[in-house]
């Protein structure tokens, strides 16, 4: 009976710790920055790492690349080879928009490959609309296209109103949903090859001269100390007013992935040294070099141990049994974590009361979320620990115990006590005036005699 009560006030407990804290991120307060957004979460198993107003909405700015080059390779089979012709009209399109370009010439033709490279490293305008033409037709269709690939891919937080990135009302979206896109677009190949290059030689073609393309992501750029982080396998940056400075970028090391979104990165000279920094580089960077270091994969469940205790039912042999995980469990974790610090939450609503024997070794019987420092980091089934044979003398004495604890027995045991108290004290009452009458009876005979004699 004090096994039940100690696992019910635990499940009590449980059900009343706020939920509200387990959602706060768990190492934004190592670090030191001046971005306004930030997120980086595992590309393993979906572990956020660092997450800074995720949710805000934000200007996209050059990030928007990422998915106008993705629409491009699943819409042309051979980049390599096909080749799309610049719009005529090119230069007044874009006339006054202050967009970054290259140039380009009206009616020129140009290699698919050539163009994603100008709005992977650059972020060129015109190449964004050269392929925008070529493969839908119009602007309008381009961006129809782009807005059906990022809601198929679950990013409902992200709306496209132009192919350039340049700022624009309607046009938005956010950190988390850019994680996203960043990690899909990271599958190909192609987009990996592009991305990750600091420079490239734009051949020439029917109207321009060979020239040199060199990248807007100084991160890619080893001659920039502060930034340039090697780890990276794919990359795109942007700025606009509304976006601040931002980049969005993939990392491999040590067998670990992440990928990781700066947005509203300031762009300020912070050592007065008569240049600017990037944030957004600095912040990313430092992200990805922390987490790198400091992140491992740690076990936190094994099958041994103990996680609640269950009342068990008909058993002559014990009256509780043992909860333990059904699986090793490892998570992404401090590797200076002491897993002791892990704790777990029975989750109620589903997880049984109690069981009754038989109970087999391995049979589930509920689930727990698995806290670290106030966070759940996983869910874990909850099985029973070991096997519990049904036995008849475990059986009576639990039928017993059922039908002697049961509500509606206990009434009618009082019930019927209540009846036979009240019967016996009307006996008793009713002998006792039985009694009185014939004493009295024989004390009026007496008397009578007495008289004669």
């Amino acid at each position: 009976m004090k096994k039940i009560v100690i696992f019910l006030l635990i499940l009590l407990f449980a059900c009343s710790l706020p939920v509200a804290a387990w959602a706060q991120p768990l190492y934004n307060s190592e670090l030191e920055v001046n971005s306004e957004i930030l997120y980086l979460k595992s590309m393993d198993d979906g572990t956020v790492i660092f997450s800074q107003n995720a949710d805000m909405p934000c200007q996209p700015a050059g990030l928007l690349n990422i998915v106008a080059a993705m629409i491009v390779l699943n819409n042309v089979p051979d980049p390599e080879t096909q080749t799309f012709t610049v719009p005529e009209n090119i230069n007044s399109i874009l006339a006054g928009t202050d967009s970054a370009v290259m140039l380009f010439k009206g009616g020129d033709k140009i290699r698919v490959i050539d163009l994603l490279y100008c709005i992977l490293i650059r972020s060129a305008a015109d190449a964004s609309m050269t392929l925008a033409y070529g493969v839908a037709g119009s602007e309008e269709e381009f961006v129809r296209m782009m807005n059906e690939y990022v809601r198929e891919l679950g990013c409902g937080s992200t709306n496209f109103v132009n192919v350039t990135g340049l700022d624009a009302d309607g046009q938005y979206t956010t950190a988390a949903d850019m994680a996203i896109i960043m990690q899909k677009a990271a599958e190909s190949k192609t987009f990996r090859e592009i991305s990750t290059q600091g420079t490239y030689d734009f051949p020439a073609t029917e109207k321009d001269s060979e020239r040199r393309v060199y990248t807007t992501n100084l991160m890619l750029q080893s001659g920039y100390p502060s930034y340039y982080y090697r780890y990276l396998t794919a990359a795109k940056s942007g700025a606009t007013e509304g976006a601040g400075r931002c980049v969005a970028v993939t990392a491999a090391r040590d067998g670990y992935s992440y990928v990781a979104v700066v947005m509203k990165g300031a762009y300020v000279d912070t050592n007065n040294d008569g240049n600017k920094e990037n944030y957004a580089f600095i912040d990313c960077k430092q992200m990805l070099s922390w987490t790198f270091s400091n992140i491992k994969l740690r076990t936190v469940t094994n099958e041994t141990q103990t996680v609640a205790e269950l009342p068990v039912k008909y058993s002559f042999k014990t009256d509780h049994i043992r909860l333990v995980p059904a699986e090793r469990l490892s998570v992404l974790l401090p590797d200076t974590a002491d897993t002791e610090s892990v704790v777990f939450h029975v989750l109620a609503e589903d997880t049984k009361t109690e069981l009754t024997a038989p109970v087999k070794k391995g049979e589930p019987v509920g689930k727990a979320e698995v806290l670290y420092g106030e966070q759940v980091i996983a869910t874990v089934g909850l099985v029973a620990a070991e096997d519990i044979p049904f036995d008849l003398p475990g059986f009576a004495a639990g039928l017993l115990k059922d039908i002697f604890t049961s509500p509606a027995v206990i009434v009618i045991l009082l019930i019927i006590i209540a009846v036979g108290v009240v019967y016996f004290a009307l006996g008793v009452r009713y002998d006792k005036k039985l009694g009185r009458f014939r004493i009295m009876r024989g004390g009026k005979t007496a008397e009578k005699t007495t008289d004669r004699e």
